[in-house]
């Protein structure tokens, strides 16, 4: 049986005229390469080179076999290529930036067993993220709306509303009143009367969903709990009574497996839309995440 190896070093010697030369391109010794070509012969039954002062000559017999053969060695080795291009792609050390209050939602469940290495780079800052991408010292990310420029590429992967949840087993008969009758005033004291959570001294998610719920900037809200990351405020909500602004998104699993409630969801709030974003260099990259995230 003719070994597929015979054919490679076949080629190279034929386009090189050379058994040194040959060898010294597939980093064999001549020696190895002469008996290669002693085997070849011997399965083809036919001399396919002959010795000359300074190298080799192919006989007729190599050209014919030579026309038979390359174009399939060729193919071959541009699959082979190709594929060696996708491992070392695959397992590149790639880095991809996101906040930590999104990390959960978006990177956990989602792309982590799709590389072999990945280095998660958290930004809480929207715009020092993209700058990071746009400077590739970022590989990739997910940012909170829109921003093209010329040399990062961008893509709609989500959408998500602020909404108000809680623990599973708060009792919410008052306030499913007030809603089926549309009555603002008594929802935001029911929810002011509530124990709160937050995952930002700051409370700027509670602070947007009054302004836009109750046209209000200071809600009349004392913060329990804050605890600076969403998902572990979550976990905490379930396990102590009490209600929480955040992304319906982030709080999706929690809501189908009903750990959490969702509160109230107003239609006054808009959803806030969220991009990934790669530097143009990394277009495979980005493609890559896009088929990952899904077509928004």
């Amino acid at each position: 049986m003719i070994n597929l190896e015979w054919y490679r070093t076949f080629k190279a010697v034929y386009k090189l005229h050379s058994y040194s030369k040959a060898a010294e391109e597939l980093f064999l010794t001549q020696p190895a390469v002469s008996n290669q070509m002693n085997m070849l012969e011997a399965a083809v039954g036919h001399k396919l080179f002959t010795r000359k002062s300074k190298g080799v000559e192919p006989t007729d017999h190599a050209k014919f076999l030579n026309n038979l053969i390359i174009e399939s060695l060729d193919t071959l080795e541009k699959v082979e290529s190709s594929y060696s291009k996708s491992v070392k792609k695959e397992e590149r050390d790639y880095t991809f930036g996101i906040s930590e209050n999104l990390y959960k939602s978006f990177v956990s469940d989602k792309i982590l067993t799709s590389f072999k290495y990945l280095t998660v780079h958290f930004e809480n800052d929207n715009k020092k993220l993209f700058d990071l991408v746009n400077q590739q010292q970022v590989d990739a990310g997910i940012i909170r709306g829109d921003n093209p420029t010329f040399d990062v590429l961008t893509h709609k992967i989500a959408s998500s509303k602020l909404v108000i949840v809680g623990h599973p087993k708060l009792d919410r008969t008052e306030l499913d009143l007030f809603i089926k009758n549309d009555d603002e005033l008594g929802i935001q004291n029911w929810l002011e009367h509530q124990v709160w959570f937050s995952h930002m001294a700051a409370n700027p998610f509670i602070k947007k969903f009054w302004m836009y719920c109750f046209n209000k900037r200071r809600p009349k809200i004392f913060t329990n709990y804050i605890i600076p990351n969403e998902y572990f405020m979550l976990e905490e909500l379930t396990k102590i009574e009490g209600v929480a602004v955040v992304l319906k998104e982030n709080a999706k699993s929690y809501i189908e497996d009903q750990s959490l409630q969702l509160i109230w969801e107003s239609d006054k709030y808009p959803t806030r839309d969220y991009y990934l974003i790669a530097h143009k260099k990394q277009e495979e990259l980005f493609e890559m995440l896009k088929q990952l995230f899904g077509n928004e």
